[in-house]
């Protein structure tokens, strides 16, 4: 959020559940007017963009030409008429989930997610995947779940992205984690038992080492839906 005497500005737009069968993308790369316009013209109506677990990752990620989303970047987004998510960035291969680093990158991710604008009661993902074989799953829980928390006591609605290498069973994402937002990854991903996933990311390659994240929305079994800022 930027500020401008005092009082905190935030996006303008609708929070409401992601339309059935809607088309979207996440991306890492901030979007133009033009690039946004261009999704928007390709028939996608949402996008997901992310935001850093520290503010040593955010300087470094902004190095690379992978700035978290901002206001500025929100507001465009919106005015090309695609509705809009938070993810965080997951860390690098070698992390290990536990409590009290599920409560830091939470705080972050509501911190930077406020940052943008992003108003309360809007989906903020965390990206769970890649974990160590062996992790033990009361960890990987509590990991999970203290980042949650922190993200739901911003006012957010935190989701989980679930990609390779969680570890969890169908019950055991339904029953232990403390969220009713679940997004599933490309590739071979377990079930989420009785409710099923409302996100479902298909990997397409655009070019020899080039990809597009494709996300199709749809209600889970349960009737729930992913929550979005609709322009």
């Amino acid at each position: 959020m930027t500020c401008t005497g005092g009082v905190a500005l935030m996006l303008s737009g609708k929070v409401s559940a992601a339309g059935a069968g809607a088309m979207g993308f996440d991306t890492a790369v901030p979007l133009t007017a033009k690039t946004a316009r261009a999704y928007f013209d390709q028939g996608y109506r949402f996008c997901v963009r992310y935001v850093s677990r520290t503010d040593r990752t955010r300087a470094a990620n902004a190095k690379k030409g992978l700035d978290d989303l901002s206001e500025a970047e929100g507001k465009l987004i919106l005015d090309a008429g695609l509705a809009l998510m938070v993810v965080q960035h997951v860390a690098a291969t070698g992390w290990v989930p536990y409590e009290t680093l599920g409560t830091g990158y939470g705080l972050k991710a509501a911190e930077f997610s406020q940052a943008a604008g992003l108003p309360p009661g809007v989906n903020v993902w965390l990206d769970l995947e890649d974990i160590p074989k062996g992790t033990p799953k009361a960890d990987i829980c509590a990991y999970a779940n203290a980042w949650f928390a922190e993200v739901k006591a911003a006012g957010y609605v935190p989701g989980v992205y679930v990609g390779f290498n969680v570890w969890l069973s169908p019950d055991e994402l339904f029953f232990n984690l403390a969220t009713q937002h679940y997004w599933r990854a490309d590739g071979k991903i377990p079930e989420v038992s009785h409710r099923g996933y409302q996100l479902f990311q298909h990997v397409v390659k655009t070019g020899p080492k080039t990809e597009l994240d494709k996300n199709v929305a749809m209600p889970d079994a349960l009737g729930g839906s992913a929550i979005w800022l609709a322009p």
